[in-house]
């Protein structure tokens, strides 16, 4: 295999993973097979398209078991195949839990799928709703994710299903309605998770954040409108609106945030 140079990716760009992607496309360039990637998250696959592009003669095709899924897998393939002839290595589950109006959070069923083993990058999207939650899984841990018998001490159940009942409504959010100096990443965190700024900034600085799913360092990162916030064991905000200023010289903010 090639030796690439991955010294100097740009700032939140997993190198291990974008060596992975590079290797699988030398394998179908050189055996002419069909390889899948990870579930890659937009950030990646934004990032991964051109490498992958400028292999000749491979094409590829991303799923992640829904139309407009957030985490997606590549295949990789030869250009004289179909996508129509690739199956992509996915499957669906609903989760139902003991308590049937119970919502639990993404990370309590990450952690439960953590748990049994599996790494998160066999995880696509987790939706959670009132009892239970559908989620994604790559099919080569399908059969684990079935032995799912608790999330968050309540008893629960993972029944594999087709992908076309998965659950695609809108998570559900708390409308956060602030006030903010400017822009920046730690005001709007701050605020988000009612927290003060520099416990925000910390939080920033220790490299727990994420936006647009890259993780920045920098408290004074200028945010704009539709940005999405994930932090580490805190959920997510989606700064969903900036409006305008108050007499003060302050912006209003609306912060929606997921738990």
């Amino acid at each position: 295999m090639k030796a690439y140079n991955l010294d100097n990716l740009p700032a939140g760009v997993d190198a291990h993973l974008v060596a992975r992607v590079l290797e699988s496309c030398e394998i179908v360039r050189d055996r002419q097979e069909v390889k899948f990637t990870e579930f890659l998250d937009p950030f990646h696959r934004e990032y991964v398209r051109p490498l992958v592009g400028n292999f000749f003669g491979i094409r590829h095709m991303e799923d992640g078991g829904y139309a407009g899924a957030e985490k997606q897998r590549l295949a990789i393939f030869p250009d004289y195949y179909s996508p129509g002839d690739i199956e992509m290595p996915i499957a669906a589950f609903a989760v139902s839990l003991s308590d049937p109006t119970r919502l639990l959070s993404h990370r309590d069923y990450l952690g439960a799928i953590a748990a049994l083993g599996i790494k998160v990058s066999f995880l696509g999207d987790i939706l959670p709703f009132a009892g239970g939650a559908h989620l994604i899984s790559a099919r080569e841990v399908a059969n684990v994710i079935c032995t799912l018998e608790e999330v968050n001490r309540l008893k629960a159940e993972a029944v594999e299903i087709p992908p076309y009942k998965l659950c695609r409504e809108e998570q559900p959010a708390r409308t956060i309605r602030s006030t903010v100096a400017s822009l920046r990443l730690d005001a709007v965190v701050s605020a988000g998770l009612g927290m003060g700024r520099s416990k925000a900034a910390e939080l920033i600085k220790g490299d727990k954040v994420k936006v647009n799913w890259r993780h920045i360092v920098q408290p004074g990162f200028q945010l704009k409108e539709g940005d999405i916030i994930s932090i580490r064991g805190r959920g997510r905000l989606e700064l969903s609106m900036a409006g305008d200023e108050t007499r003060k010289g302050r912006i209003r903010i609306e912060v929606k945030k997921f738990s």
